[in-house]
């Protein structure tokens, strides 16, 4: 890697602020240029920059287990002509890499086949920014100290654990790390766009035991801000996981209400946003294919996908092909909506991109995808839903979410959990066994809870789906 990023004892130097930011901006130009004047006639190319650097301390069982840094940089080249595309990358940012490039992404061209939708897109119209945002997505007060300074929380977070529930009796693992990435994306149709965030994160692991059982419970929190993780609200997650599930039983096999922690209903929530990408559905690999307009769900479900939301870890003022991000509501009142799309896949359905372009890094070209995708919370608390279940499961692992079909929607997945009985939560649930179709689950939500909780991009409240099948 080249001279970028400094050498690891001068690495706190390379920051990502405003300065950091314009230096890779005027870098991403001077390699447009450069690629523009190898273009063959007729033909487009897009830079996508990104550079970033992590870190991060792991305690196992109360001590200091590992402590590492890292910082990564690189380049993509996406060249279309005559509807064909060519793409390649290189770690680091050393612009003499750029012959290279460009060479493997035109030798590429003549073997990929022509497609008259594939363009990349054009400079916005002005004023299309989003006021505040940056300052948002960016903590200054992150890699300013030593990440041994995060000891005394992790401790005192793994001491909160162990008082939060009596079965409690060690802590496996904990964990803080920090993170920090910028991207330059510009075009030879007028695009460039630069942004720059930060990431934080804690997390444990605590161990409940009884005689002749072990159960480990998780608990988590990020966000782009320091101040906003709760170490305490991580402890006691995971202590109330670990131990909930000790001594559990058996379920009788019936149709019962079926209660979703936020935790859970992650998994059933992720496979719904990518049955929601427009690349699917034009595949004919989703679900929701042919459905748009159309009622999915119980009029209590709304969906929606908000780029905007301050602090949030998925929140971006511009997508990864750089054009603006929007709030998007993706099923209203149980009505499809819309779905996820970029450039591409924008025009083949005759419209235009939604700004949901993604990428997995620089070493691959964009998709449509979420940003920061949720439920809507609803009005009721979590403990009233609970009081008014007389018979239930409240689900707080799923296991096997994978296997589910995407286009047909159909799952059967092993959970663990906690028995509702006459309004209480009453034992521990291991074994078994929930099977259904998403459009279904989605069809039966009866109540909504207030407490949406963001695990990484994905969050949901706490809702219930009546009439389901465990066995």
């Amino acid at each position: 890697m080249t001279g970028y990023f400094p050498t690891r004892g001068g690495e706190r130097a390379a920051m990502i602020g405003v300065e950091a930011q314009r230096r890779l901006s005027e870098l991403a130009a001077e390699a447009l240029n450069a690629v523009a004047q190898g273009l063959p006639s007729g033909a487009e190319a897009e830079i996508y920059l990104s550079r970033g650097s992590e870190r991060g301390v792991d305690l196992k069982e109360g001590r200091v287990e590992t402590i590492q840094e890292s910082w990564d940089a690189g380049m993509g080249l996406r060249v279309i002509h005559g509807g064909r595309l060519g793409f390649a990358s290189a770690a680091g940012l050393d612009l003499e890499d750029l012959r290279r490039l460009l060479r493997q992404a035109l030798d590429q061209i003549p073997f990929s086949a022509p497609d008259p939708y594939r363009a990349l897109p054009s400079r916005p119209e002005p004023g299309q920014a989003v006021p505040g945002l940056p300052e948002t997505l960016n903590d200054a007060s992150l890699f300013n100290d030593p990440l041994e300074a995060q000891l005394p929380r992790l401790l005192a977070m793994e001491k909160a654990a162990l008082g939060g529930d009596s079965k409690v009796r060690r802590i496996l693992h904990s964990g803080y790390g920090e993170s920090r990435h910028e991207v330059a994306i510009f075009n030879t149709r007028g695009l460039s766009t630069c942004e720059s965030a930060t990431h934080c994160s804690v997390g444990l692991a605590a161990i409940a035991e009884s005689p002749g059982q072990v159960q480990v419970g998780g608990g988590s929190y990020s966000s782009c801000f320091y101040s906003d993780l709760d170490f305490e609200r991580a402890a006691r997650d995971a202590a109330f996981r670990a131990g909930a599930l000790l001594d559990a039983k058996k379920m009788p096999t019936a149709r019962r209400h079926i209660l979703f922690d936020p935790w859970a209903a992650g998994e059933f929530l992720d496979l719904v946003a990518g049955a929601l990408s427009s690349e699917q559905v034009q595949r004919g690999k989703s679900l929701f294919r042919g459905k748009m307009g159309l009622r999915v769900a119980n009029p209590l479900v709304h969906l929606v996908d908000d780029p905007h939301r301050p602090r949030a870890t998925g929140s971006t003022a511009f997508d990864d092909e750089g054009l603006p991000t929007r709030r998007k509501v993706m099923v209203e009142a149980g009505i499809l909506k819309e779905f996820f799309y970029d450039t591409y896949t924008a025009g083949k359905d005759a419209r235009s991109s939604n700004g949901s372009a993604g990428r997995p890094s620089y070493r691959g070209t964009p998709s449509p995808s979420p940003s920061n995708f949720f439920m809507e919370p609803g009005r009721s608390t979590r403990e009233k839903i609970i009081a008014d279940t007389k018979d239930g499961l409240l689900v707080l692992e799923v296991m096997g979410m994978h296997t589910a079909d995407p286009i047909s929607g159909e799952f059967s997945v092993g959970v663990s959990g906690i028995a509702v009985e006459g309004g209480r939560l009453t034992h521990g649930v291991r074994g078994a066994m929930l099977a259904g179709n998403i459009l279904e689950l989605l069809d039966r939500v009866d109540a909504v809870a207030d407490d949406l909780t963001f695990y990484g991009r994905i969050a949901t409240p706490t809702f219930r789906v009546a009439d389901m099948m465990v066995a």
